[in-house]
């Protein structure tokens, strides 16, 4: 059985060509030294010990694993399509237990080549660091022969689905009955392979919670509304739209175990059910405070946004005693993202960056020190050129090197400041949601008890 999915890729086609590529993920303990050394020189994985016998299996379709970076940028100069989609990544999933290495590796290029072989370069790359074997093929957008873009719809994934299901048949391997139509966004995947929550599986999670707390259906979709999920149903589909989301969705069309159907069975053949009883409440504590409220001082502006918002995720709490489950369902899409937000409030408070006119004010100070250090790097580059002794030109290429460590720094920062510039807004609108849904959700529960 072999899975398949295919997405865009955008920004710099190193990454997802080293992805591919990676070592870690496609060595094979049985082969010698000698493979090894093709891939060496173009793996960027400085501080990975790749000194034991190991075969890579990767191969290069209309050009070399070792220059296919280089080869596809060449295309795309050579017909002045840089910009845009830059290469579309593949993947290929066989059932655990089922496939070898060397057989996936063969069908995934027998996939590569029958869809793309004639017209595009292609690496096709077998990952065996998982308990599932998978391919990746990196499919650059612009095509080597005619200079075409690939055009990646529905129908050229219903080709990729039919051959790929075709050539496992052939080797005798099982394939899926009723795949689905629709395949996993880029992010998402990306998401789910690091093991970071996504918004899918968060809806999940609530609806896992939600039916192990009730004993009938009615009190399911009472308490779904609770946590702020509007709800439409019928006798067979029902339709959620998550709190903060301007659309719906039918959970159960990737996920068929979470029908209305199953819900309800679920709910009434628990073996243990537990009727849902809220927790005690938490003790006040009293605190000695020292001085007055109206003297402290309060942070404002971007630094106090981002300090408040890092508060809410749990950033400033040790990771054991973070309680992610709890948070609303807006704030718990950004806990993947919690190390990025946790480096753009340090840049805020770093250097006291309160509005957007100072932040852009630090980033073209920024930009303009970077453009500075690249030319001093660029004189020093030429005078290793024209420098004889070789002790001088060690010199300067250290001194090259601690320049190309505070352009790394600098570009990180202007990356940081981009992310606050689109980051903020959303963010405000995030907390006015959730502070909205907390009034009337408190406004209920007073109205419930009053009814009592």
């Amino acid at each position: 059985m072999a899975t398949t999915k295919i997405w865009d890729i955008r920004g710099r086609l190193d990454r997802v060509v080293d992805y591919a590529k990676n070592p870690d993920k496609t060595k094979n303990k049985n082969y010698g030294e000698a493979d090894l050394q093709a891939l060496r020189d173009v793996m960027d994985y400085v501080s990975q010990d790749v000194k034991t016998e190991k075969q890579f299996y990767v191969t290069g379709l209309n050009c070399s694993p070792e220059t296919a970076r280089e080869e596809m940028t060449i295309t795309k100069k050579q017909y002045r399509k840089e910009g845009g989609i830059i290469a579309y990544h593949a993947y290929q999933s066989f059932k655990p237990g089922e496939v070898t290495p060397e057989i996936a590796h063969e069908i995934g290029i027998k996939l590569a080549e029958e869809l793309w072989g004639s017209r595009f370069e292609v690496i096709v790359a077998t990952h065996i660091d998982k308990a599932h074997i998978h391919n990746h093929m990196v499919l650059n957008s612009v095509s080597f022969s005619d200079g075409l873009r690939y055009y990646d719809n529905k129908e050229s994934y219903r080709k990729m689905r039919e051959v790929s299901d075709r050539l496992c048949l052939e080797y005798k391997l099982s394939v899926i009955e009723k795949p689905m139509n629709k395949s996993m966004q880029y992010g998402e995947w990306q998401a789910e392979r690091e093991g970071k929550p996504t918004w899918r599986g968060l809806i999940i999670k609530d609806l896992d919670d939600t039916i192990s707390e009730c004993v009938t259906m009615r009190q399911f979709l009472y308490r779904l509304r609770q946590k702020g999920y509007a709800i439409k149903y019928d006798a067979k589909y029902f339709t959620l739209k998550p709190p903060g989301k301007a659309r719906y969705v039918r959970i159960d069309r990737k996920h068929p175990e979470y029908s209305l159907s199953n819900i309800e069975q679920r709910i009434y053949e628990q073996q243990q059910i537990k009727q849902y009883r809220p927790g005690p409440k938490a003790a006040k504590k009293k605190m000695l405070l020292h001085g007055s409220f109206e003297k402290a001082r309060h942070t404002s502006g971007l630094r106090g946004l981002y300090l408040y918002y890092c508060f809410k995720l749990g950033v400033f709490q040790k990771k054991k005693d973070r309680k992610t489950n709890a948070l609303p369902f807006l704030y718990r899409e950004d806990v993947r993202k919690m190390e990025q937000i946790s480096r753009e409030a340090r840049l805020l408070c770093k250097h006291k960056i309160d509005t957007i006119e100072a932040l852009e004010n630090y980033k073209t100070s920024n930009e303009q020190q970077i453009k500075k250090l690249c030319t001093e790097r660029k004189k020093l580059w030429n005078r290793t050129q024209r420098t004889p002794d070789e002790k001088a030109v060690s010199k300067i290429k250290a001194d090259i090197a601690g320049l190309s460590a505070q352009i790394k720094t600098l570009r990180k920062e202007v990356k940081y400041c981009d992310g606050i510039a689109a980051r903020s807004i959303p963010m405000r609108e995030k907390i006015k949601v959730v502070k909205l849904e907390e009034k009337n959700n408190a406004k209920e529960k007073s109205k419930n008890e009053h009814k009592r």
